[in-house]
């Protein structure tokens, strides 16, 4: 006699292997990226990039109300060659940061390098963004913003040369 109960169980157990491996490819995607400043730096200064270099922390309210416009401009201007990156300030590591990431499905890259870039960038409130075009900083500004004002400066940053 069969088990008509058998193919049950094994949908059962390749759904739950869907979702593991899911999750662990949504785990990969908010990954912090632990990285020294010298690294940091070649992303600063990369001279074929119109990039945002967005500073932020798990702790910082407007970070994380601000995260999701972020990523939604990432994904609406990046065909049109906008980067963004961001970059956790959190003193705990680069851990802290990956629960916020993955709550808001984050798409760019995110690096922990350490009080070291606090420093150098003179990073003095959070959120801070930072425009880069042609390996230069354009412009760093500090605090929550609109989406019309991220937008706004966004098609300022992927204009001309």
């Amino acid at each position: 006699m069969k088990h008509p109960k058998r193919p049950l169980r094994i949908g059962l157990l390749a759904v739950i292997g869907l979702i593991g491996a899911l999750s662990a490819a949504i785990a990969a995607e908010t990954a912090v990226t632990k990285i020294q400043l010298d690294e940091f730096d070649k992303i600063m200064s990369d001279k074929d990039c119109r990039c945002m270099i967005v500073a932020m922390a798990a702790w910082c309210r407007p970070c994380r109300k601000e995260l999701p416009v972020l990523n939604r401009l990432y994904l609406k201007y990046r065909e049109a060659g906008l980067s963004v990156v961001g970059l956790s300030v959190d003193p705990g590591g680069p851990k802290a940061i990956e629960p916020v990431l993955k709550k808001n499905q984050v798409g760019f890259p995110v690096y922990w390098v350490g009080e070291a870039a606090v420093r150098k960038y003179k990073i003095f409130g959070i959120p801070m963004i930072f425009l880069i075009k042609n390996g230069k900083i354009v412009e760093k500004i500090p605090g929550e913003r609109p989406e019309a004002y991220w937008e706004q400066k966004i098609e300022m940053l992927l204009q001309g040369n």
